[in-house]
């Protein structure tokens, strides 16, 4: 048997660094130091990240840099997508989360550690190998991860490849834009959008998910 301790917080909208647990160890952090407190934060580091090979480049442009005006992706070969190990899905699962795999649950975990949202693709299914911001005509159909079809707006920012839709952008995944037991090559993405226009599309189609309370909130 094992103990363990909850801390519930309420956010309020402009405090989007609470979002996640080390926003919240930030301001906790500043409060001591502020007090006279000794205590010390773990900072997270990328000084050590490489690109080891361009074997699987994917190219991404950004049409509408306003509503999208920072998109990042890396992609990773020879994954195997697989149940994750005990220690993730305890994490998960403690903060009221379904494991599903490996690829998934580190992006859930990032998200809830860091605050970042992140989106993992078959990089194999991105045709053309490339990844396009853009908006599409009013009415153009979209179905989510979720089955259900809607309809776009062209004030909604998408994620596309070279012939289709794969995103609404930080909100929801399209049917087909996901990992699945027979993924092998991953591309990651991490990105920045307007705030104002994730709430907007969010409201206009219905859907609330962890990734848009975060975009939303800037």
């Amino acid at each position: 048997v094992k103990s363990d301790y909850q801390i519930e917080i309420d956010i309020t909208p402009n405090r989007s660094d609470a979002c996640s647990h080390y926003g919240v160890a930030r301001d906790m952090y500043a409060w001591l130091v502020r007090h006279g407190k000794k205590t010390s934060l773990h900072r997270p580091l990328c000084d050590s990240f490489k690109v080891d090979n361009h074997d699987l480049d994917i190219d991404v442009e950004v049409e509408d840099a306003a509503k999208c005006p920072r998109y990042c992706a890396v992609t990773v070969k020879d994954c195997e997508v697989k149940e994750s190990p005990a220690w993730l899905q305890d994490h998960l699962r403690d903060i009221g989360l379904r494991p599903i795999n490996n690829i998934v649950d580190i992006t859930n975990y990032i998200m809830f550690a860091y605050g970042q949202p992140l989106h993992c693709f078959d990089a194999d299914m991105v045709k053309g190998r490339k990844v396009i911001v853009k908006s599409l005509p009013d009415g153009t159909p979209f179905t989510t991860l979720d089955g259900t079809e809607h309809k776009l707006s062209s004030e909604d920012i998408i994620i596309c490849n070279s012939e289709e839709a794969m995103c609404i952008a930080g909100i929801y995944g399209g049917k087909g834009s996901g990992t699945y037991e027979t993924t092998r090559n991953i591309l990651f993405e991490s990105a920045y959008f307007n705030p104002t226009s994730i709430r907007k599309s969010a409201r206009r189609h219905g859907l609330s998910t962890d990734a848009s309370f975060r975009f939303e909130r800037g």
